[in-house]
C-alpha cells in the first residue's frame, strides 16, 4: 500500500490527482476496470458517501486523469429516509467538486414501509437513469472484500449451495447496454480508508450498515471482527479464490441432469436418471430446477430438497410430496420425479401429476 505524503490541494481544493496513481486501491481498481470494461465509454460512480464508494470515486477520477476512462460521472440517490440524507448527498456533490468530476442526483421518495430490496432496485433504476442520460455503459459500486465475505457467509447461513459460495459477481447486465461493474471486490474495507485520507477526502458512516435486527449488520458487527482475529485477511482470501469457486460452480451447472419442460410452470424427470447418479449431483439438480422456477431463491427450503433426494434414492415406490417452498412442490413416484409450480390457492394434493 502507498503511504506516501499527503496529498496536495490547490487553491480551490481540487484533489492532485497524479498523485495517486501508485495507491495499491487504484491499481487495483484500474486493473478490473480495463478487464471487465474494455468497451465502456463512460463510467457512473455510484457513491453513497460512504468510505469505499468515496474511495471508488477517488479511483475512478484518477483513472480518469490518466486516460484510462474516456469519461466518469459521479451517482447519487437521496432517498429521504434518513435525517442525516440531506447532508450525505451535499458531501458527495463537494467530493465531486474536489475530485473534478460532474455530479448527479435523483430524489426518491421516502416511502417508509419500503422494503431493503424495493430500496435497493429503485436505487439501481436511479443510477441506470444517470447512465442512460449520461450514454455511459457501466455504473461502478463500492462493494469490497468484506462485503463479499459477508455475502457468503448470508448464503450459508440461509443453506446454498455451490452458486451462493460464489458471492457477488464481479459483472452483471443491469439493462440492456448497461453494465454493473464491482471493481473493488478485492479491495480490503481498511485500504478503502487509507486512499480516502490520501486524498484528503472525508465520508459519512451509515449506521443502519451495523444495525444487529439485520443479518449483514449482525454479521458485521458480530462475526467478522472475529474471524479476522483468528485469521488476519480473511476477507481478501476469500475474494481471491472468487474465479475458482465461480469455474466450480459453472461445472456443476454443467453437470446437473436437466428436466423435461412439461409447460404449466412444471418440469420433470424420469426417477431412474436422478437416482443413477451421485447423491449430492441428485440434490443438486433438484435444486437447480426450483430455483430456475422462481424470482428468488431464499425462500427455497434446502432441507425439503434432501429431503426429496432421500426419497428419489430409496427403495419406495408410494407417491410422496415435497413442499420446497416458494409454492414449488416435488412428488415423486415409482418411475418420476415432477416439479411444480401451485397457484397459492392451491391445495397440493388437488393437482395430480399429468
Amino acid at each position: 500500500m502507498h503511504t506516501g505524503a499527503h496529498v496536495q490541494m490547490t487553491d480551490q481544493g481540487v484533489v492532485r490527482l497524479d498523485e495517486l496513481r501508485s495507491n495499491a486501491v487504484v491499481l487495483e481498481v484500474r486493473r478490473t476496470v480495463l478487464d471487465l470494461c474494455t468497451s465502456a465509454n463512460a463510467i457512473i460512480a455510484a457513491v453513497s458517501g460512504g468510505r469505499d464508494s468515496v474511495a471508488l470515486a477517488t479511483a475512478l477520477a484518477t483513472l480518469h486523469d490518466a486516460g484510462h476512462i474516456a469519461a466518469v460521472k459521479i451517482g447519487h440517490v437521496h432517498h429521504h429516509r434518513r435525517p442525516e440524507a440531506d447532508g450525505e448527498a451535499a458531501l458527495v456533490e463537494e467530493i465531486a467538486t474536489r475530485l473534478n468530476m460532474p455530479f448527479e442526483i435523483r430524489h426518491l421518495d421516502a416511502d417508509p414501509y419500503a422494503t431493503p430490496a424495493q430500496l435497493r432496485a429503485a436505487r439501481y433504476e436511479a443510477l441506470i437513469s444517470i447512465a442512460s442520460g449520461s450514454q455511459a455503459t457501466m455504473i461502478a459500486t463500492a462493494h469490497q472484500a468484506q462485503d463479499q465475505l459477508e455475502t457468503v457467509l448470508a448464503a450459508l447461513v440461509r443453506g446454498t449451495g455451490p452458486r451462493g459460495l460464489v458471492g457477488m459477481p464481479a459483472i452483471r447486465p443491469l439493462s440492456d447496454n448497461i453494465n454493473l461493474v464491482r471493481p473493488m471486490l478485492e479491495v480490503d474495507r481498511s485500504a478503502a480508508g487509507e486512499l480516502c485520507t490520501l486524498a484528503g477526502l472525508t465520508w459519512c458512516d451509515d449506521p443502519t450498515n451495523v444495525d444487529p435486527e439485520t443479518l449483514r449488520g449482525r454479521l458485521r458487527r458480530d462475526v467478522l471482527p472475529v474471524l479476522e482475529s483468528l485469521r488476519p485477511g480473511v476477507a481478501r482470501r476469500l475474494a481471491s479464490g472468487t474465479a475458482v469457486r465461480a469455474a466450480a460452480s459453472l461445472a456443476l451447472d454443467d453437470a446437473v441432469v436437466r428436466p423435461q419442460e412439461m409447460g404449466d410452470d412444471a418440469v420433470q424427470w424420469s426417477r431412474h436418471s436422478l437416482a443413477d447418479v451421485e447423491r449430492g449431483l441428485c440434490q443438486a439438480s433438484l435444486m437447480a430446477a426450483a430455483r430456475s422456477m422462481v424470482s428468488g431463491p431464499d425462500g427455497l427450503s434446502s432441507a425439503s430438497i434432501l429431503s426429496a433426494t432421500t426419497a428419489i434414492l430409496d427403495t419406495r415406490q408410494h407417491r410422496r410430496v415435497f413442499e420446497l417452498g416458494c409454492g414449488i412442490v416435488a412428488i415423486v413416484d415409482a418411475m418420476r420425479v415432477r416439479m411444480q409450480k401451485l397457484a397459492s390457492t392451491q391445495p397440493i394434493e388437488s393437482r395430480p401429476p399429468k
